[in-house]
């Protein structure tokens, strides 16, 4: 018995787009730096929650539910994919670019600005990939 591959996308509600919130607990890695307990909080991992920005994007995946998937569709979706990785990517290096070159931050610095970026460059691909395939498809 073979399994059949889904010619719908999934069909979600844009309601679980409010997860997209969830990228604010990103904030709390700057509490050991504003509040100098970085013995109790030694490395700034609570940035990487940006990326929970990126659940932003279930609001424009949930209005295209049940939507078939064709040659146009799949072509627009790698379209996406393909800009918003270029532009995580570009995010990605001028910010490591920045923090080893011009900004000349310290250790615990650039390693807590990278992990930040990462995190927003994460989040930000998830989110385009998604904003930009529902622009495409729903062009006007």
């Amino acid at each position: 018995m073979t399994k059949q591959k889904s010619q719908y996308t999934r069909t979600i509600s844009p309601k679980l787009g409010i997860l997209g919130i969830l990228g604010f607990v990103g904030v709390a890695g700057f509490l050991p730096k504003i509040y100098h307990i970085t013995e109790i909080l030694p490395t700034p991992t609570f940035f990487f929650f940006f990326a929970f920005f990126g659940f932003f994007g279930f609001y424009y995946e949930g209005k295209m539910s049940h939507t078939l998937m064709d040659e146009r569709f799949q072509a627009n979706a790698y379209r996406a994919m393909a800009i918003a990785n270029k532009f995580a990517l570009t995010l990605i290096l001028a910010a490591a670019i920045l923090s080893m070159s011009v900004l000349r931050l310290e250790a615990y610095d650039m390693l807590a600005l990278l992990i930040a970026v990462l995190g927003l460059a994460f989040g930000l691909s998830i989110f385009l990939q998604q904003y930009l395939l529902y622009r495409f498809e729903n062009e006007e």
